[in-house]
């Protein structure tokens, strides 16, 4: 970026900033606040003044004092010493930010119609329920927290806002319920963050425009992703994601009206900037990856655990890799900031709209769908398009380019660019066969030695496999690269991605942990403390050609040791980094996994595979979200939100159950782990509930699906198995004949599938009881064959009902009502009771059910331990 276009884009991002400082300090008015009188006379010429004669909009009084009080950090960057107050730069980095509301030149303008923009497209009128019916009183904007997006999706009989908490992986990010204005935040509250916040900004890095902007990017995300941006009529919308939308738009908007000045109408008497009517300055920019799943799961070696590991975080990498392709072009430069989201595959951000951005994107496009076909041969799929649009702020509208609809809204801006997603899906290839037909359907001949692939079954020549330590099996290179990755991650700390060659620094390339290009981008991996081993070598590495250190669920990542030139740091949630050890020497596999005593063989039990993801996310981000509410940093946020759960406090969760359960994959809104079975059951459990809690509602629901096999079979069996489980989940409660939609919200496991509101609860209460009752009372583990025997003779009669001529055998009814009462004869009083309700039970066909789960689910789990002395 040139120097003029870095300053709108910064000024751009800092623009509220304001409205922070102000909630953390007194009144405009009152004597105790931090005001300079500076500050206070800039007043006249920042603020509009409203129709009580009073000064309209007074954060941007606030946003003049941070830069006042903040001079030293700007000053030290190069290209803005003598452009923070420059009484010879009208359009100073100050002025651009703090004017947007009362602009005096074209620049400044640009800003305001960013902000017009992004909060245009994010507002609605103000009759929000939440705020209607608590009584906020004259200190609102300072009290009422960021309410919950998932609030707005299908409004309950109660509220979810976040506290004020620096952004991390632990509980304290989860919304609460807001009951009264004690609930809220407060300006005390607001005071500490800032305080925190101000400490922290003075250890960005000042070196260049690049690496300071990049990771205020981060710095702000850290501490104002729960401050709502305007408690008037925005209170569901983060201050952080109005600020990054609001300098995407504005860094669009100037690009293009650098190109297409005619375009744009200036009005120097009421200094206002007009868009004309037929331009499209901005447009959405969407890419996704397909063949995911299946690129993840079909594998097949005693390498699975670290390989699948591998294969994930490479996909992370993946889709990082694209994004920083795009972002980095020379004729693009743009900045991590105009991504909207990128999770699960899928990435959107905002580009202008120019010849030279569009013809960019279509070389990228072939570019990166040459190298995805070199590398993985059709497995993995890229799509990459856009639509340019603009944003009509008189009439509140969205036209389109080259597109005639009625509808004007945003949520047929998401749906226009899937479309075209989706057709280029339906037209794979299509680019690489016009230009190069002869790759795909010419025969390869393979000849000379021939080897197989241990993970993937494929065939691979000379020179294009090897072997990895501790293995005599054959693995293509990039499975052996994956495997490595795989096998690192555990003791990852830092993601370092360089701008230059390795070579540049003897000290970094000789300590890293992992080495990947992908797409022609370098990510290395690091741990910190071989990274920082040997102090006296590690301060020779500080002129480093290192463009980007990301810390790894760790959003304390200025940090980072590592200093550089021109570097920008920042933090990334990853799902699964860490990996169960054996003896803190290496990951354990499967079959350890399994152990209930960590060094015992003999201890290995099934091998459980889960898969989770949440249900009708499609319709949530279509349908789910009311067009009065559907905006930029809306399902920015929304998607925030599933990476936070499922990329970084997943890992919270999974803590617990350390020692036998790995998460292989989380991105998204998917789960996919293995484990020990008993214990990845409770995961299951863990992880819906405390995703029902993160939500505040059961209508946002989760369903999973578990298979429990040998800790030797197949994974990509299992994985497959464990899929169809999941599917089932999702089925619960279908009933096509009756056209009844499925409830989903619900678990498959052990062959059943149950509700998690209720059923599950019951199940795992009466496995518990079988156990107390075998293991205290002398019940006999006879009793649970039984039942389960019951069980199958009346899934058999429902499996063969609509069979002509088949006459069901109900005779299970009064045998197991004769069976019980023989039973119980002579037995503890407990015992006695538990199969008098079980006499009762067994004749609801449901109940039954449910009951064989539960005797099941006891009998494996009594296996886990030495045989005790039972009843008989």
């Amino acid at each position: 970026m040139g120097m003029e276009r870095q300053r709108i884009y910064l000024a751009a991002l800092l623009h509220d900033i304001g409205k922070f400082y102000q909630r953390a300090d007194k009144g405009f008015s009152e004597k105790q606040n931090e005001l300079t009188e500076y500050s206070k006379e800039m007043a006249n010429d920042i603020c509009p003044v409203n129709d009580a004669g009073k000064f309209g909009y007074q954060h941007v009084i606030w946003t003049n004092e941070f830069f006042e009080k903040t001079k030293a950090v700007f000053e030290a960057i190069p290209g803005l010493k003598g452009n923070i107050y420059s009484e010879s730069n009208f359009d100073n980095i100050t002025n651009l930010a703090c004017n947007h509301h009362k602009p005096q030149s074209e620049l400044q303008a640009i800003i305001t119609l960013a902000d017009w923009w992004s909060a245009g497209i994010d507002r609605r009128e103000p009759i929000e329920k939440e705020q209607k019916e608590l009584n906020w009183g004259k200190t609102r904007y300072k009290d009422i927290p960021l309410y919950s997006l998932f609030n707005t999706i299908n409004i309950g009989n109660f509220q979810m806002g976040f506290q004020l908490e620096p952004l991390d992986i632990n509980k304290s990010n989860f919304p609460k319920e807001i009951k009264s204005k004690a609930d809220g935040v407060s300006q005390e509250k607001y005071k500490i963050l800032w305080d925190i916040f101000l400490e922290e900004f003075e250890k960005l890095p000042t070196d260049s425009i690049n690496g300071f902007t990049e990771s205020l990017i981060y710095l702000l995300k850290k501490y104002t992703w729960a401050i709502p941006s305007n408690t008037m009529d925005m209170s569901n919308v983060s201050l952080f994601d109005h600020l990054k939308t609001t300098a995407a738009f504005a860094d669009c908007i100037y690009t293009y009206y650098n190109e297409h000045p005619d375009d744009f109408n200036w009005n120097n008497s009421d200094k206002k900037l007009k868009l004309n009517d037929g331009k499209f300055p901005v447009m959405l920019i969407g890419g996704d990856i397909s063949g995911i799943q299946k690129f993840i799961y079909n594998i097949a070696s005693r390498k699975a655990a670290t390989s699948l590991k591998g294969r994930s975080f490479y996909l992370q990498l993946m889709i990082d890799s694209i994004i920083q392709r795009i972002i980095s072009h020379q004729n693009i430069d743009a900045n991590i900031g105009h991504v909207v989201y990128s999770s699960g595959g899928k990435f959107y951000m905002l580009l202008p709209n120019t010849e030279a951005v569009k013809k960019s994107i279509s070389e990228l496009n072939r570019e990166i769908e040459q190298e995805l076909w070199n590398e993985h041969k059709g497995k993995l799929i890229f799509n990459l398009d856009y639509v340019p649009f603009a944003y009509r702020t008189k009439e509140r509208e969205i036209d389109f380019e080259g597109i005639t609809n009625e509808e004007k809204s945003l949520g047929f801006l998401w749906k226009a660019l899937a479309d075209k997603l989706t057709e280029k899906k339906n037209k794979k290839f299509k680019t690489l066969l016009l230009g190069n037909y002869i790759q795909f359907f010419d025969i390869q001949a393979t000849g000379g030695e021939v080897k197989v692939c241990a993970v993937t079954g494929v065939e691979l020549q000379k020179g294009e496999y090897k072997k990895i330590k501790d293995s005599d099996e054959i693995f293509s290179l990039n499975v052996s690269k994956q495997i490595e990755l795989g096998t690192t991650l555990k003791d990852v700390d830092y993601l370092i991605t360089f701008k230059g060659e390795e070579e540049n620094s003897n000290y970094l390339s000789n300590r890293l942990k992992h080495k990947s290009n992908v797409f022609s981008v370098a990510n290395y991996l690091f741990d910190k403390l071989e990274l920082t081993d040997n102090d006296a070598d590690f301060r020779k590495i500080t002129s480093a050609d290192v463009s980007r250190v990301k810390s790894i669920n760790n959003t304390n990542f200025l940090a980072a040791p590592l200093k550089g030139q021109s570097v920008s740091y920042g933090f990334q949630f990853y799902g699964g980094n860490k990996q169960a050890e054996y003896d803190k020497n290496r990951d354990k596999t499967f079959e350890e996994l399994t152990r209930t005593t960590i060094f015992d063989e003999k201890t290995e039990t099934y091998l459980g595979i889960l898969r989770m993801d949440v249900d009708g996310l499609g319709e949530i981000f279509i349908k789910g979200i009311p067009d009065k509410d559907k905006s930029f940093s809306a399902y920015a946020t929304l998607s925030s939100y599933l990476d936070w759960f499922f990329s970084g406090y997943l890992n919270t969760i999974r803590d617990k159950y350390a020692e036998n359960v790995n998460i292989l994959y989380s991105g998204g809104d998917d789960v996919f782990a293995v484990g020990r079975w008993d214990l990845l059951i409770y995961f299951a459990e863990d992880i819906r509930a405390e995703f029902r809690k993160f939500v505040g509602r059961e209508d946002i629901s989760i369903s999973a699906g578990l298979t429990i096999v040998h800790n030797k079979y197949p994974i990509a069996k299992a994985a497959e198995l464990a899929g169809e489980a999941e599917h089932n989940a999702k089925k619960f409660g279908e009933d096509k004949s009756k056209g009844i939609p499925a409830k989903k919200n619900a678990f498959n496991f052990l062959g059943q599938t149950v509700s998690w509101e209720g059923e599950f609860k019951d199940v795992k209460s009466k496995k518990d009881e079988f156990i107390s009752l075998i293991k205290s009372y002398g019940m006999s583990r006879g009793i649970l064959h039984r039942i389960m025997l019951f069980a199958e003779i009346q899934a058999e009669n429902k499996r063969r009902k609509d069979e002509v001529g088949f006459i069901p055998d109900l005779s299970y009814h009064w045998n197991a009502a004769y069976y019980l009462k023989r039973y119980m004869e002579n037995k503890d009083q407990a015992v006695q009771s538990f199969c008098k309700t079980l006499q009762i039970d067994l004749f609801v066909p449901r109940k039954m059910e449910l009951i064989a789960l539960a005797a099941r689910w006891a009998e494996l789990e009594l296996k886990l331990t030495k045989p005790e002395t039972d009843g008989k």
